[in-house]
């Protein structure tokens, strides 16, 4: 049987010298010692110490290095192809209006509500659409209504609804669409910082029959609508989901 040889790590042949440097001058120093040249002994014996010192040293700074390194290759994730950013810089808002708002353009019907980096749409307390404000970018999830009982689902896990083959897309870096037999059915532009245009046709999710909400040419939904070049003012009711009640009033629900 052979002897048994154990590979070293490249990385560590530093240190390994230096061990080795340090042992030989340690025995080179106890030579002298013996020989009772202790000037000599004194002089070798401190350099065989620095080397060892020095090569425990090394090592530390390798395994800390190995420490930060790898959290944060784990930490890397890959951005969402889906995501949007403005297409243009944040306007200076005029004196007249000093009261920092958002712009929802929802099938040319405006509304203005409060500065987030969340906006939850309902009917009666049922969500059908989120917009989301990341680091990333803007991020969409809904359920978008095509032909039948079929929906392209964007942004969620789950659909109750059969999946369509019509499916998102990112028409730039600012704008998402679905196209059906060579049309939009689906688009959210990212205009600004302050704005963002949504249009198309939506499931609402957990309804007890089906419901669609549409932002085209208007809002309709189950009990109400409004025409389009409409302007609704939110701001002062806060933060919040904006609920489109049956009895056809828009308010803003507390998170």
């Amino acid at each position: 049987m052979g002897p048994l040889v154990v590979p070293m790590n490249p990385e560590f042949f530093p240190e390994a010298a230096m061990l080795l440097a340090g042992v030989i001058a340690g025995a080179i120093g106890l030579r002298h010692l013996f020989a009772r040249r202790l000037r000599k002994a004194l002089g070798v014996g401190a350099i065989g110490i620095a080397c060892i010192v020095l090569a425990f040293a090394l090592a530390r700074t390798h395994g800390s290095v190995r420490s930060i390194q790898v959290p944060t290759l784990r930490a890397s994730r890959r951005p969402n192809p889906l995501a949007l950013v403005p297409a243009a810089k944040d306007s200076i808002q005029k004196d007249s209006d000093p009261t920092p708002s958002m712009s929802l353009l929802l099938g040319n019907v405006l509304l203005r509500v409060v500065p987030s980096d969340h906006y939850g749409l309902s009917v009666d307390g049922k969500q059908f659409l989120a917009l989301d404000s990341l680091r990333s970018g803007l991020t969409v999830g809904c359920l978008v209504a095509t032909h039948g009982d079929t929906a392209a689902d964007v942004g969620r896990s789950r659909s109750p609804f059969r999946v369509a083959r019509a499916q998102p897309t990112r028409l730039d870096a600012h704008t998402l669409h679905t196209q059906e037999e060579g049309r939009d059915i689906f688009r959210v532009h990212y205009s600004g910082p302050h704005r963002i245009e949504v249009t198309g046709s939506f499931f609402v999710p957990g309804s007890a029959e089906p419901s669609v909400v549409s932002f085209e040419n208007g809002i309709r939904w189950t009990g109400g609508g409004l025409p389009p070049g409409t302007t609704v003012d939110l701001t002062r009711q806060g933060k919040g989901r904006i609920d489109f009640e049956g009895s056809g009033l828009i308010r803003i629900l507390p998170r």
